[in-house]
């Protein structure tokens, strides 16, 4: 019986020797940068583990370390080839078995913990590089793998790092790809990390419109609106979203109420001009804006989406006279009249949007064509000798312009 157990214990011995040889021949031949022959002699240590063979633990960490070395060592070195032959396909498997090897060792808490964590941060790097490449070339499906994949690197325990960059990589990549529900999974995520930022929200929202999930979509933009309640985009959501039901009742409601709970907030005021505007109640809309501007003088938007309302209506009389017959000069010079009129309500409103943006090059134009119009021509010179200013001497330029002390 001593026997037996003695032939045994020597066979097993034998056996983990055999197996720590092939280890051993590994590193040595990595060592010697022969990464073909390290792959191979690892790759015989690993199937003897999957045949049920054992290491102790400490060499069973060396392996799995040593295993990451050498897979992600051949992974580079493809990509090396890769760049040389752009027909050949990156084999991304290599890189997947190198990060379950780093991640194994970094689970049994070994000597090689903190170069096995420099190494995953490498992985979680190329991963993230490779999904950008492939977010390009609009394999969106691709990318969001990768984000994934380098994400959840981050997220081990032992690195316990909150990658809200690499998950809203993914959300985007996701959304692009159709793949709706891992969108809306990974974007929920995100609220819950950052619930305050506002573009996990819009996200949310947005694919819920994409899928034409109209109860959802409301539910994501009354929660947003919860967490975010000034939030001029997600206000707008709102506002777009009665405006496609078609349910103008509610939208009304809704822009009062937050106004109710917020009146000095001019933002409000502005979504619910804008509101107004696209449901062509005109009165209403510029009595929004002048509410907005009240609240907040150097308002840009509402100076120039009052300007934009007074020019819209101007589109349609333009059409009325264009189309006058040659004898219609009564008509015509009562729509005249009417569209002069208008575009000297638009002209202080867009002034005031200049001073608040000189540099910005569309109200400069639309300046200079209105000045011409209504017979301005000082006005006319100066806006074009404004648009031949660079950045700098723009805004010096329009307050002496409009008598401004500095």
């Amino acid at each position: 019986m001593k026997k037996i157990l003695l032939l045994l214990a020597f066979f097993l011995i034998n056996l983990t020797f055999a197996q720590k040889a092939d280890l051993t021949s590994a590193i040595i031949a990595f060592k010697k940068d022969k990464v073909v022959d390290a792959k191979k002699w690892i790759d015989v240590a690993n199937d003897k583990l999957l045949d049920g063979k054992t290491f102790k633990p400490k060499d069973l960490a060396k392996f799995y370390h040593n295993k990451g070395l050498i897979y992600i060592k051949t992974f580079q070195d493809s990509i090396k080839v890769w760049s040389s032959d752009a027909t050949l396909i990156i084999d991304f498997k290599l890189l997947d078995i190198a990060t379950d090897a780093f991640i194994s060792d970094v689970n049994l808490n070994s000597s090689f913990l903190k170069k096995s964590l420099y190494q995953l941060n490498i992985c979680a790097r190329l991963y993230g590089t490779y999904a950008y490449k492939d977010y390009e070339k609009e394999d969106y499906l691709l990318a969001a793998d990768k984000f994934i994949k380098a994400l959840l690197i981050n997220q081990n325990e032992a690195i316990s790092m909150v990658d809200s960059t690499n998950m809203y990589n993914a959300v985007l990549s996701f959304n692009n790809g159709d793949d709706y529900l891992n969108s809306i999974k990974w974007s929920n995520e995100l609220i819950q990390i950052n619930p305050q930022d506002k573009r996990y929200h819009l996200q949310l929202i947005d694919t819920y419109n994409e899928m034409g999930d109209l109860e959802n979509q409301l539910i994501a933009i009354k929660d947003a609106r919860k967490l975010l309640p000034t939030s001029k985009e997600i206000i707008f959501k709102e506002v777009n979203y009665y405006l496609t039901i078609g349910d103008n009742y509610l939208l009304k409601e809704s822009l009062d109420n937050a106004i109710k709970s917020d009146s000095t907030n001019p933002i409000l005021f502005f979504a619910l001009g804008s509101t107004y505007a696209q449901l062509e109640d005109i009165d209403n809309a510029q009595q929004a804006y002048l509410s907005a501007i009240a609240l907040d003088q150097n308002y840009f938007d509402a100076y120039n989406n009052l300007a934009s309302l007074y020019l819209n209506q101007t589109i349609p009389l333009i059409e009325k006279k264009n189309n006058l017959d040659y004898n219609q000069e009564r008509e015509f010079n009562r729509l005249s009249k009417k569209i002069n009129t208008l575009y000297l309500k638009t002209i202080p409103y867009l002034e005031k949007g200049l001073i608040i943006q000189p540099t910005n090059s569309s109200i400069i134009t639309a300046l200079k064509e209105i000045y011409y119009k209504v017979d301005n021509i000082n006005k006319m010179k100066s806006m074009k000798e404004l648009m031949g200013l660079s950045d700098e001497e723009k805004p010096g330029f329009v307050m002496i312009l409009f008598g401004i002390e500095r």
